[in-house]
């Protein structure tokens, strides 16, 4: 029986010469008719017993070396190219095992996620999956996370996680776990109730004083009031059938720190005018700075009924104005609550005069309320 190294390197090289014989390490070649002299000495060797060349790995092959190559094509022990042609050489034993773990080229399934990669992708992919199980930061006594699900965890499910109370904006200082917050909630009631009758007390002192604030920088303090009436049509019919009815303007001052009135308006009259002409007065208001202001009120007050006119040179207002009397109750420092009547022209202008020229039109009249400190009546 020949050793496999030696029947090995006696192999004939198919490529070559028939009379040269080649070896299988880096030794030049020998002369085949001088190792064997004739064909009875080959063919003696060609018959040889011999052992398949992974016998160390296992293979049990044994039978003449003229049959070893054709053992080879077919030993499971034989190195062959991976057949997803990742470039690897691979025993036939290996094979299956190389192709469903191993290969480079393999298509897997991520477990976590069960998405299809490659299987040179699959390493880097797995350590970003979003379904890759972590570990809760707050330790908690819950198993591991989905990576994508931590953000949900932490907010509604971990149990060592520290929450506020969810009354902190109101002044609760309350800080711990999930149940010991859901116990903190059943027994505070009464005290968040204070927390939020504390707040509703304080935000509408803040809205008065916001309104206040609002109320100063769109307040006219300009002497001037130029009053819009709208809807004369339908306010006009109100007054007819509601007697003494009154419409007021927005109040104004005289000045930045003066004193503050208001107009009102009686569309069907008031008094001597009732049912035939517009009143107009003029109404004094308590206002913030009359403790330092000289009483009793002296300015000129004037009206004017705008004519609206498409030509300005041919319109002709109705201006009606007056001084007040300083003995006149009205114009003495005004209480907390205002006069119920003013001072004014209950026969302003009469309703016939209303028709003519452009007093009304688009529905709408202007009044201009003037008050100055001037001792000159306008007319």
């Amino acid at each position: 029986m020949w050793c496999i190294g030696t029947v090995k390197k006696g192999e004939r090289d198919r490529n070559s010469n028939d009379s040269v014989f080649l070896d299988t390490q880096d030794s030049p070649p020998r002369d085949y008719e001088k190792v064997y002299p004739d064909p009875n000495t080959e063919d003696t060797v060609m018959s040889s017993l011999v052992y398949c060349i992974h016998l160390k790995k296992g293979c049990k092959w044994m039978d003449e070396f003229r049959k070893l190559q054709g053992h080879l094509n077919t030993c499971k022990y034989d190195a062959i190219p991976c057949t997803n042609q990742c470039a690897a050489m691979i025993p036939r034993l290996l094979m299956e095992d190389h192709l469903f773990y191993t290969c480079p080229k393999r298509r897997t399934r991520c477990k976590f996620c069960n998405r299809e990669y490659s299987g040179d992708t699959l390493e880097n992919h797995t350590a970003k999956c979003p379904r890759y199980p972590v570990s809760c930061p707050n330790h908690c006594e819950s198993s591991k996370v989905p990576r994508e699900d931590m953000e949900v965890h932490l907010n509604d499910h971990c149990s060592s996680v520290a929450l506020y109370c969810v009354f902190r904006d109101m002044g609760c200082k309350f800080k711990g776990s999930r149940l010991a917050l859901e116990l903190h909630m059943e027994s505070s009631t009464n005290v968040h109730l204070d927390l939020m009758s504390g707040l509703v007390l304080k935000q509408q002192h803040q809205i008065t004083s916001l309104r206040n604030v609002f109320q100063n920088l769109t307040l006219n303090t300009s002497g001037i009031l130029l009053w819009r009436v709208n809807d004369y049509t339908q306010k006009m019919s109100e007054a007819k059938s509601r007697k003494s009815y009154e419409i007021s303007s927005s109040p104004f001052y005289t000045s930045q720190y003066g004193y503050k009135l208001m107009a009102t308006l009686f569309l069907n009259g008031n008094g001597a005018g009732e049912g035939s002409h517009l009143s107009v007065y003029i109404k004094i208001l308590p206002g913030e700075y009359d403790s330092l202001l000289s009483w009793p009120f002296s300015h000129t007050v004037s009206f004017t009924l705008h004519d609206q006119s498409a030509s300005p040179e041919n319109a002709y207002d109705i201006v009606e104005s007056f001084v007040p009397d300083p003995s006149w109750k009205n114009f003495q420092r005004p209480s907390k609550e205002p006069d119920s009547l003013g001072y004014g022209f209950p026969r302003f202008v009469s309703h016939e005069t209303l028709k003519k020229l452009n007093y009304v039109k688009d529905n709408t009249l202007f009044i201009k309320v003037k008050a100055n400190s001037s001792k000159i009546a306008e007319v």
